[in-house]
């Protein structure tokens, strides 16, 4: 650490804590990110597991990167490119007013190109919300926090995922179960009804007698009766747009086997060619969240 000076820490984790740091020749801006060096075998394992993933899928434009591994104050410290923004701060501290279509349809398409690239080497985020979604400067997509991240054997837990952005499948009364890359979709499904709502649409209520993630779910989605769901109701702004509206419908499914897969995200070309952000929608996103 001789080489950096810590400017101040700017997150913390139940498995860490994050620094910004400032290289001491170059000026460069870093995020370091420190696993606790805790007696607990669950926090050294997802320590473990995120070093493991990120050497595993080193090199993707769209996933962040390791620079350096090292002890810091007797921790495993992780050196990366500082990213100063999260989707989760321009979802949720942009004005009331839904996001450009083309931000929405880009940093969908980056995430699931970083999806497409984990699902292909049997990878499963497991906790896939827009805190884990970094943003550079010019707000591309650096997909992080793969502590809870492994690959694709069964039987899993079904502890995973933040729960408003937890697939259906995963409200499951045991402890473990069989499921798939499928998690993750619906976790980007969501990603895309938040930013378009600009709320978090599947948050459980504060009183008692509020509705839970999973009952807010099923009354959008299960169709009872041969009776519509209220889409109208739960997300006006989606279906007030032909575009995200498709989108969502492929990715918001019930059964797992009938999502869009990442790949089958990304050869959408008519969602890609929506992407085109302008820069002065970038400087407007960036003024807006940063100030």
């Amino acid at each position: 650490m001789d080489d950096y000076d810590v400017v101040q820490q700017i997150g913390r984790g139940s498995y860490g804590r994050v620094f910004l740091v400032k290289c001491t020749t170059t000026q460069r801006r870093y995020a370091l990110k420190c696993h606790i060096n805790a007696a607990d075998a669950s926090v050294s394992q997802c320590a473990i597991r995120e070093l493991s993933c990120l050497k595993a899928l080193q090199g993707h434009p769209n996933i962040i990167e390791i620079e350096k591994c090292f002890m810091y104050e007797n921790e495993i410290a992780t050196l990366m490119p500082y990213c100063p923004l999260t989707l989760h701060r321009v979802l949720f501290r942009y004005p009331r007013v839904p996001l450009p279509l083309a931000f929405v349809s880009r940093f969908s398409c980056e995430v699931a190109n970083a999806l497409a690239y984990m699902h292909a080497r049997n990878i499963i985020h497991r906790d896939l919300v827009p805190s884990n979604v970094l943003l550079t400067d010019t707000l591309n997509v650096k997909l992080s926090d793969m502590g809870l991240s492994r690959y694709a054997v069964a039987p899993m837990s079904t502890t995973v995922v933040t729960e408003p952005y937890r697939a259906p499948e995963l409200f499951y009364d045991g402890d473990t179960m069989n499921y798939t890359c499928a998690i993750d979709m619906w976790s980007l499904g969501v990603m895309i009804v938040d930013a378009t709502e600009n709320t978090m649409v599947f948050l459980r209520g504060k009183r008692p007698s509020s509705e839970s993630t999973y009952t807010i779910i099923m009354r959008t989605f299960q169709t009872k009766n041969d009776v519509q769901p209220c889409y109208n109701k739960t997300m006006p702004n989606v279906m007030a747009c032909e575009h995200t509206t498709r989108i969502v419908f492929k990715l918001l499914r019930l059964q797992p086997s009938e999502r869009w897969t990442a790949r089958e995200l990304l050869a959408d070309n008519e969602w890609k060619s929506l992407s085109s952000v302008s820069l002065d929608d970038i400087n407007t996103i960036r003024d807006h969240v940063m100030n």
